[in-house]
């Protein structure tokens, strides 16, 4: 599992226990005795003490704060039953079970990245650790929510896989020089992961271990390729609140209807121009007003149709899942 995770980001890290000393705001170690005691320098947080030889790490319980989107409340749960709610919604349960370890650490290390002291919590949710939107943080469900969308001959023995994953790697975080990594995946790259700066171009996304690789793992996804074709008048309605944009779409063929104005080295799109001159926008922003699947895509246009050809699911960013699973 170490070795499939590690590949899959692309570059080797280390694979760490939880150390018993972190505490904040957002989560607390779990006294094993029920009587837990402040730890010095994180208000709010508790801890239930030393570790044991025998499983590796802390002998409590972590706690996190998390708000729940669906029903607007705040749900304090154990750390590993959070990840399991995690791997429900993110990663499919038929997946193999290495494959569901490496979703298990990932999910831990963007927990505690995220919801530890350095992390600061929820950034749309103060007082959460996380929430369970997947475009804020992770996407999560309780089990007789996640048995709603697996058969239900299915539902008991995938709840087990998933479980059991979490028990193989409890505690299992990954770490580079010491801290926590920012442990981003997706559902499937189409055959080469994009780098964190080249996507969110913000100083301190150029990490070491979020850089683009080749990945041939992910064939077998039904999103590595794929074609989507859009009536020019639903394209046109997906743009009607842009009005830099609305140019293009009553210009009888005079302007492009897209125009790539900067790629990356992955082949996804960075930058795009709707419409001359017209306003330029991110490869997301228009994915996201398009309801395209990613931003590696290229089109055509036909018979009153613009026609997509895109390449995976999701930002491209770290973990490929159906790669992880294809490796495994």
């Amino acid at each position: 599992m170490k070795f499939l995770l590690l590949y899959c980001i692309g570059l080797s890290l280390v694979l760490v226990f939880l150390p018993a000393a972190i505490a904040g705001d957002c989560w607390v170690w779990e006294g094993e005795a029920g009587t837990p005691a402040d730890l010095p320098g994180a208000p709010g947080g508790t801890t239930a003490g030393e570790g044991t030889e025998a499983d590796g790490g802390p002998s409590g319980d972590i706690l996190l704060q998390i708000y729940v989107v669906q029903t607007g409340e705040l749900k304090e749960l154990e750390l590993e039953d959070y990840v399991r709610g995690v791997i429900a919604a993110e990663m499919p349960a038929s997946f193999h079970p290495e494959a569901l370890k490496a979703q298990a650490v990932a999910a831990r290390t963007y927990a505690w990245q995220r919801a530890g002291p350095e992390g600061g919590g929820c950034p749309n949710h103060p007082g959460a650790a996380l929430c369970t939107a997947s475009t804020c943080c992770q996407a999560w469900l309780e089990d007789e929510e996640a048995r709603k969308k697996w058969p239900a001959a299915k539902a008991d023995s995938y709840l087990e896989r998933i479980a059991e994953a979490v028990r193989a790697t409890r505690g299992q975080v990954l770490t580079y020089d010491g801290e926590p990594i920012t442990a981003v995946y997706h559902s499937t790259c189409g055959g080469k992961t994009e780098a964190a700066a080249e996507l969110w171009g913000e100083s301190g996304t150029d990490y070491p271990y979020l850089q683009s690789v080749d990945c041939p793992y992910c064939k077998r996804s039904p999103s590595c390729r794929q074609e989507l074709a859009l009536e020019l008048s639903a394209y046109a309605a997906a743009l009607q609140d842009e009005k830099e944009a609305r140019p293009v779409l009553a210009a009888g063929g005079d302007y492009p209807l897209l125009e790539i104005v900067r790629k990356s080295a992955s082949g996804r799109n960075l930058l795009l121009r709707i419409g001359k001159p017209g306003r330029l926008y991110s490869g997301s922003e228009v994915r996201r007003l398009l309801g395209l699947p990613s931003t590696h895509f290229h089109w055509r246009v036909e018979g009153g149709k613009i026609i997509f050809s895109v390449r995976g699911n999701g930002h491209g960013v770290g973990m490929c899942q159906y790669g992880a699973d294809g490796l495994a």
